[in-house]
């Protein structure tokens, strides 16, 4: 396999291709998001993000519209707070960081950065926040509950991998296998994904692992991880793969055709996608579970789909010419301080279920883990490390004229004081009984102040009771 250097136009395009590899599969990975929780929805602020999403695939180079999906998806997350699950907080999270380090560089220069010069300065920090997601579920998961398969959610979940058919794998046997599996995995994927020599391990390790994931279920997060593995590629990947296509004569053509005729062709095809989504609303409306159903099977096909076509660009790229060891290294440090007070947030949101403070969005993925008072189950972190008290006030709701909250907290599960006074709170006229405490909780008028602000950041998961599955 010959060689070649590359020179500062071949770098330069390569981290432009990077950047519209990432830019076009967060896109994919914001469409699998909202049709796997919410479908084809039209109503909401999350349409809003599906429209740029396409306006994104069409010309993923482009960093205006990666900046105004971002942006508009921040926004989304915000208002789903706290609702947003881990890897959303995780998208919010980031992208609010993106969005201001980008700011921060276009005032002063009065215009967007490059999207490949963007790329190569956002891309230490996307690879070291996805590391902390990883050590944090891979630590949040050494606990009691999720090596007993009896409840453990690995053990749980394993079986939905022949999600067309779960009675085809029997959760017996493929309990352990499951639980020390997924515990190995995510402890070996940040020591690979660190390390240069053992990053293509990791990311073909990593891509195996959240396809297994996506077939049983976990599609937006899986998928999302996959654009966030773009940032980990080696320099000349993307543009040896892209060589590799040009090869083939139609694909090459076509190519050309479209850029020609790129003023029409990108509003004809944004007019068609968003005709189809809006017609796949429409047939959704009211839709059965089998309709819904094909939701979840095309979602986790198109899934299947990105990690064949990175297999087959991979055998592609093996066949082309390399370039030399080291040429057009992506920069390792964070390099602004924006970057690093994004990645001390994402440390702080993974410590909190430890600190006393929130455990939902936590980054603990399925893990069983329980610090709450009286509950406190994991192998090695103490529980004097417990600092704060939100979570010592644990109640049992008795009785209430809500058959949601009574479905709620049946079986002996518990609520933090916290996530019941929210709950009465957002739906006046609700009484429940509950011990400890008042014969009778009514809701009032409104949050406080500091409610307001601790309901839109903090959220607690119900404590189970011991011996029953929840994930």
């Amino acid at each position: 396999m010959s060689t070649h250097a590359p020179g500062p136009q071949a770098r330069e395009d390569d981290a432009r291709w990077r950047f519209g590899l990432f830019s076009g599969l967060l896109a994919v990975a914001l469409l699998l998001h909202q049709l796997w929780w919410d479908g084809f929805e039209v109503a909401s602020v999350h349409f809003v993000v599906v429209l740029a999403a396409f306006a994104a695939l069409l010309r993923p180079t482009s960093v205006r519209r990666l900046v105004a999906m971002v942006a508009l998806e921040v926004l989304a997350v915000a208002r789903d707070m706290p609702g947003a699950g881990s890897h959303t907080l995780l998208v919010g999270v980031c992208g609010a960081t993106v969005l201001v380090y980008t700011a921060s560089v276009a005032v002063p220069a009065r215009r967007l950065p490059e999207g490949g010069a963007l790329f190569e300065r956002i891309a230490p920090f996307l690879r070291l926040s996805l590391l902390v997601l990883y050590a944090a579920a891979a630590l949040a998961k050494m606990n009691g509950g999720f090596f007993d398969p009896a409840v453990s959610c690995a053990a749980a979940l394993a079986p939905r991998i022949a999600w067309f058919d779960p009675s085809l794998l029997d959760a017996g046997w493929l309990a352990w296998p499951a639980i020390y599996g997924t515990v190995l995995v995510e402890a070996a994927l940040p020591a690979l994904l660190c390390v240069r020599r053992t990053r293509l391990a990791g990311l073909a390790l990593g891509t195996a692992f959240h396809l297994v994931l996506a077939l049983a279920g976990n599609v937006p997060f899986s998928s999302l991880v996959l654009a966030l593995y773009v940032a980990f590629l080696p320099a000349g990947v993307v543009s040896r793969a892209g060589a590799a296509v040009s090869r083939v004569s139609p694909a090459g053509a076509t190519t050309a055709w479209v850029r020609r005729e790129r003023r029409w062709v990108e509003p004809v095809a944004f007019a068609l996608l968003t005709a189809a989504w809006a017609l796949g609303a429409v047939a959704a409306e009211g839709s059965s579970p089998p309709g819904q159903g094909a939701i979840g099977d095309g979602t986790r096909l198109v899934v299947a789909a990105v990690v064949a076509g990175a297999a087959v660009l991979a055998v592609a790229v093996r066949r082309a010419p390399a370039w030399p060891v080291g040429a057009g290294v992506p920069r390792r440090r964070l390099g602004h301080p924006v970057l690093a007070v994004g990645i001390a947030v994402l440390v702080a949101n993974a410590l909190t279920p430890y600190l006393g403070l929130k455990t939902e969005s936590s980054f603990t993925m399925f893990s069983n883990l329980q610090t709450e008072a009286g509950s406190w189950n994991h192998a090695f972190v103490p529980e004097a490390v417990r600092v704060f008290s939100p979570q010592d006030r644990l109640v049992t709701v008795t009785a209430s004229d809500d058959p949601s909250l009574l479905r709620r907290t049946r079986h002996g599960t518990r609520m933090v004081r916290f996530e019941l006074e929210r709950y009465l709170r957002r739906n006046p006229g609700v009484h429940a009984t509950f011990t400890p405490g008042p014969a009778a909780a009514v809701t009032s008028a409104g949050a406080t102040p500091v409610e307001a602000v601790v309901d839109k950041v903090a959220k607690f998961r119900d404590v189970r009771a011991a011996g029953r599955r929840g994930c």
